[in-house]
């Protein structure tokens, strides 16, 4: 692709262009335009590999007499969604000066759960992980980070705590107690990007689609009786002209529009 079609001189179109379609706490809909195929597939790259999250890295058992392994809770704590409020803020561990980890490049969640003496089975929780003192200097009330969600950003949890969104306010399940039984951790939370880790990876879901109307024949749309029926055209096939009965095929056309949409676990900034 030649990109010097798109400096132009004229004073009209020049380089990318992005037009916002949808966009809220978790998902964001937008059109880019005026650049290659190759360009738009870098953005979608670079937005799931190289944004910079926070993500539980490591996790020091002092007592777990559940039934789940020390290595199956600490990959199923790694996958919990964690506020990256002012991510900008925090070192890479391997920049940091500390031996291990500090205040600086990490922040410290602490699990404290047993069930003494019920019967009844005691679920844990992401909302039962909280900041260690050492690591945070304020706390909000989760209903007050689930009503930020839809508000103010400066209002979400401080970083490294879990964002619940479900609407219980419960967050994701970590594991089920029964009598007798006890989890005590200490979970270190570092800052990294998806391409050290899928943990750190900030999109759930990310994807982008161009030529709605397949004007440009990349597919072959294998159908069994009706090709309209059994191929609905996308909501993104509004936003480009079909083609015209009887128009001639042209060899030489590009994509006009890249269509994005991605879905965030959690807020990130």
């Amino acid at each position: 692709m030649d990109y010097d079609q798109y400096n132009t001189m004229d004073g009209e179109e020049s380089g990318p262009r992005i037009t916002i379609r949808d966009t809220d706490q978790l998902t964001a809909n937008f059109v880019l335009s005026n650049t290659s195929l190759a360009l738009a597939n870098s953005v979608r790259r670079t937005i799931m590999a190289e944004v910079p999250t926070l993500a539980i890295d490591l996790v020091e058992v002092e007592s777990n007499t559940s039934v789940l392994a020390d290595e199956f809770l600490a990959h199923r704590l790694g996958l919990i969604p964690l506020s990256a409020k002012n991510i900008d803020d925090l070192l890479y561990t391997r920049d940091c000066d500390c031996d291990q980890y500090c205040e600086n490049c990490a922040v410290v969640l602490r699990l404290n759960a047993s069930n003494r003496n019920s019967d009844e089975i005691v679920k844990i929780f992401a909302k039962d992980l909280y900041i260690d003192s050492a690591f945070s200097t304020s706390r909000t009330p989760y209903g007050a980070h689930r009503s930020a969600m839809n508000g103010n950003d400066d209002n979400l949890p401080p970083r490294g705590e879990p964002v619940v969104t479900d609407p219980e306010g419960q967050g994701a399940l970590i594991c089920k107690l029964r009598r007798g039984q006890e989890l005590k951790l200490r979970c270190v939370a570092k800052k990294g990007i998806a391409k050290e880790h899928a943990k750190w990876m900030p999109t759930s879901a990310m994807g982008f689609e161009y030529d709605p109307h397949n004007k440009l024949r990349h597919l072959d749309l294998w159908y069994e009786s009706d090709k309209v029926e059994e191929w609905p055209e996308s909501k993104n096939a509004a936003w480009e002209e079909p083609a015209q009965e009887g128009e001639p095929f042209d060899y030489d056309a590009e994509p006009v529009r890249r269509i994005h949409n991605y879905q965030l676990p959690a807020p990130f900034n």
